[in-house]
C-alpha cells in the first residue's frame, strides 16, 4: 500500500518521514478533597504537536531542504496533511539537519505545532463559498467544528473532498 505524501502549505514531501510522533493532550483539573474521593474534570484539549524525522535524497536534496526552511521562516499557519490522518492547521516550529553528511542525502527533523483555524467561522452560517482552488472539506469541517462525514453527507455533489474548485458553495449545516 502506498501512502499519500505529507503536505504542508501546498508543498508535498517526495518521501514521507521515517518517524512520526503526534502528541495530543487534554487539560484536566484535579479536584482534591480531604473528606471525599478525588475527582477530575476535562477542561478541553490542548493543541497537538507533530514531530518527526526523515530523509531527503537526490541531487537536489539541499534545494528540498531550503523549501522547508522557507516555510519555517514564513511562520504562517497552513494546512498540514499527514498520511492516514485528519488534516490540521499548524506552524512549522523547528527544522534541523542531523547525521553525517553523505552525497545526495540529508537527514532532517521537524516539529509542527497545531494552531487554530485561520478562518473565522460563523457557526450560524448555512453555506460556505470556497475562496481558492484546492480547499478541501477537511479545511471547512475544521473551521466550522463539524465532522467531515457530516459535510460529505450534506454535499453529495462534491465528488473529491480533498480538492474543491474556487467558488463552490458548500453546505455546512
Amino acid at each position: 500500500m502506498r501512502l499519500a505524501p505529507m503536505r504542508f502549505s501546498g508543498v508535498s514531501m517526495r518521501h514521507n518521514p521515517e518517524k512520526l510522533s503526534i502528541t495530543g493532550k487534554n487539560r484536566v483539573q484535579e479536584l482534591l478533597s480531604p473528606c471525599c474521593e478525588a475527582d477530575s474534570r476535562v477542561l478541553g484539549r490542548e493543541l497537538c504537536r507533530v514531530a518527526g524525522e526523515g530523509v531527503l535524497f537526490g541531487a537536489d536534496c539541499i534545494e528540498q531542504y531550503h523549501v522547508l526552511e522557507k516555510l519555517r521562516q514564513n511562520q504562517t499557519p497552513a494546512k498540514l496533511v499527514l498520511p492516514k490522518m485528519q488534516p490540521l492547521y499548524a506552524c512549522l516550529k523547528e527544522l534541523s539537519l542531523f547525521a553525517e553528511p553523505q552525497d545526495d542525502v540529508l537527514h532532517y527533523r521537524f516539529v509542527f505545532v497545531e494552531t487554530r483555524s485561520p478562518r473565522k467561522a460563523l457557526q450560524t452560517e448555512r453555506f460556505y463559498l470556497t475562496e481558492s482552488s484546492g480547499e478541501s472539506l477537511w479545511d471547512i469541517a475544521y473551521a466550522y467544528g463539524r465532522a467531515v462525514e457530516v459535510l460529505t453527507a450534506l454535499n453529495p455533489q462534491i465528488p473529491m473532498i480533498d480538492d474543491i474548485d474556487q467558488g463552490v458553495r458548500v453546505r455546512v449545516c
